[in-house]
């Protein structure tokens, strides 16, 4: 879940919704994921490598709930997307060295963390498939439309327990239509790697419908 959270974090980017370029352009304030989902930025975590207090033009950064409760309240913002806007910036300008120009990242940008263990969310989900890797997000993704078509492994599922691995598998899909169908959010939150410009997270997520090819 953190590849595909992060590989779509750009889609929050007011330049790219200006630009034509996100699949969230012109559904601010309204429904995108379900109501368990939170996404939130905050800049403040003290454990994080990506704490900041000003963002790259010296602009003061702050907590944001992007998604509060599956609605989009904001993009993240610079201050020439945000005049375009005629909004404030959200603190979120980066440069990734001295002589780059200004884009938009986040800080510390992940899901917030649920209350259910991720046994009892396979006992919930019963029988199903468990992913544990993705692959192909650079061609089998689309950020504009939100459709993705990626390889993967997991376990398939039987009576809440791991019956055996599967590997060879294709999960299809669309990325909002994933987010409405989030059924339960786990309590195993973690960050991934750093990229972009922070550091991004979530924990697992069941899922109520997916496309799922292979054997």
């Amino acid at each position: 879940m953190i590849d595909l959270f992060s590989a779509c974090s750009d889609i929050f980017s007011a330049e790219n919704v200006q630009k034509g370029l996100s699949l969230l352009k012109g559904k601010l304030g309204t429904t995108v994921a379900s109501s368990k989902i939170s996404f939130i930025d905050d800049p403040f975590i003290d454990k994080a490598s990506a704490y900041r207090a000003f963002d790259d033009e010296g602009v003061a950064c702050r907590y944001k709930r992007v998604v509060d409760k599956g609605v989009l309240t904001t993009y993240f913002h610079n201050l020439k997307t945000a005049l375009t806007e005629g909004v404030e910036t959200t603190g979120n300008a980066y440069k990734s060295s001295y002589s780059s120009s200004i884009s938009i990242a986040p800080t510390n940008f992940y899901i917030e963390n649920g209350d259910t263990a991720v046994n009892q969310m396979l006992h919930m989900m019963n029988t199903g498939i468990m992913i544990t890797e993705i692959e192909g997000l650079h061609a089998g993704l689309n950020t504009v439309s939100g459709d993705f078509s990626l390889s993967a492994r997991g376990f398939y599922i039987r009576n809440g327990q791991k019956e055996h691995p599967v590997e060879q598998i294709t999960v299809s899909g669309n990325y909002l239509k994933l987010l409405k169908d989030v059924a339960v959010v786990g309590n195993d939150f973690k960050y991934g790697m750093p990229g972009g410009g922070g550091y991004k997270g979530a924990p697992s997520l069941l899922i109520q419908n997916l496309s799922i090819a292979g054997e």
